[in-house]
């Protein structure tokens, strides 16, 4: 294996896996799956899936046992309670469950296609596992149609989870496992976090997400080195979750198979779309605890803080001392005494660095009668739909149109 770009690649065609990890325990209980050889030709001609899984036997295996691992570390033996979207075939279901004490919930998309392995696998491990028809990915389009018509949809959706929970306390209090086929959903973590909305607001996550390489790129980037990916939802992103590479995998242990058809035009990008076509790789996302502080970021500061990202750095040439002086004239001292220059670019801040910069921004007293509420204000009321009553179809129709909560702003082409 060597890194390239960030990105671990396999320097021989073909992969292989070595066992070095004991499971975390044993049972009796001994589950027949039906044949996994079955026919998912129905999956093949998806250009924009909504949902991912392993198909591969020994591929669900090692993943399985890799996220076991990383489990223990941090929680012992204690049993545990996991969320997995769109299991499909239920590989790595399978195996968590025949290995440890886990309780499962699985929200699943395809249900219909795969109940036979449900059915088998609920025939087993009856109160372990909870089954509910639905896509988790999706909860942006959910989201989107409970603000058109006020209605319930994200809540309904989400009753198989615990009550929520605070974001502070010490364990994270979600663990989810899931094939992203696209960046919809880790756009709309940075929106549900932000706007404290929907899935965040259920405590701190702990996520175990199979990602392509290129969102695994814009998830992970540093300022200067990756600047072709390092964009706003990059900064925005990691100021709220750690992420680290586990592994990687090959790409055609998923289905369904990357699409062609959706490859980027642009060949700045050329190199990273390509080791999509390739490779899975295997990352662990945790919220940060200490996002949310009584001396720092707090939640009546994430809009702001959400718009001073967002409006400084739509270029990452644009330079902190002469955007921050648009709002409050003459503030350019204050910064300079921080070390910053009338050189210094927002795109060569790290995120921390850009969190400590809108931390001393909003502490200037003439923070408070500047125009940056205002224009966040205004910002907003653009960006979140006006509610109104409409029919369940139109409500529908219009989130497909739309193709996200929230598409200017966390589905744009660059992003």
């Amino acid at each position: 294996m060597f890194c390239k770009s960030n990105i671990w690649i396999s320097s021989k065609p073909s992969l292989k896996w070595f066992w070095r990890i004991q499971w975390c325990s044993s049972t009796s209980k001994k589950l027949n799956l039906p044949n996994i050889d079955g026919n998912f030709s129905s999956f093949k001609k998806l250009k924009y899936p909504e949902s991912m899984f392993v198909h591969d036997y020994n591929i669900a295996k090692d993943i399985s046992e890799t996220i076991c691992t990383q489990l223990i570390k941090t929680y012992g033996n204690k049993q545990l309670e996991l969320i997995e979207v769109n299991p499909g075939p239920c590989l790595i279901t399978r195996h968590l469950l025949e290995n440890t004490n886990y309780n499962i919930i699985i929200f699943e998309n395809n249900y219909n296609a795969f109940v036979e392995f449900f059915s088998a696998i609920h025939s087993v491990y009856r109160n372990r596992i909870h089954i509910k028809h639905g896509n988790l990915l999706l909860l942006w389009k959910l989201g989107f149609q409970d603000r058109m018509d006020r209605g319930e949809r994200v809540s309904k959706f989400l009753s198989p989870i615990a009550t929520k929970q605070s974001w502070n306390q010490e364990s994270p209090s979600l663990k989810i496992i899931a094939a992203l086929p696209n960046k919809k959903f880790i756009n709309y973590l940075i929106y549900s976090f932000i706007f404290q909305t929907g899935l965040m607001t259920y405590g701190r996550p702990e996520f175990y997400l199979l990602l392509p390489p290129s969102l695994f790129m814009k998830c992970s980037c540093k300022p200067i080195v990756d600047k072709k990916y390092y964009k706003t939802n990059t900064i925005l992103f990691q100021s709220i979750f750690d992420i680290k590479l586990l592994k990687t995998y090959p790409r055609k242990a998923f289905f369904p198979p990357h699409s062609s058809k959706s490859e980027s035009k642009n060949v700045r990008f050329k190199e990273i779309k390509e080791a999509d076509t390739k490779y899975i790789i295997l990352a662990k996302i945790v919220g940060r605890q200490d996002i949310l502080e009584a001396n720092g970021l707090t939640e009546d500061l994430l809009k702001p803080f959400w718009y001073f990202v967002k409006h400084h750095t739509i270029s990452r040439k644009n330079f902190v001392i002469p955007m921050l002086e648009q709002w409050i004239p003459g503030c350019g001292p204050h910064f300079i005494a921080q070390g910053y220059t009338i050189f210094t670019q927002f795109g060569d801040l790290t995120p921390p660095q850009i969190l400590k910069l809108f931390l001393k921004f909003i502490s200037l007293p003439e923070y408070k009668d500047s125009p940056f509420l205002s224009s966040m204000e205004s910002r907003i009321a653009k960006l979140l739909p006006s509610v109104q009553i409409a029919s369940e179809d139109s409500v529908i129709e219009q989130s497909e149109h739309n193709s996200s909560l929230d598409l200017e702003e966390f589905n744009d082409k660059v992003n």
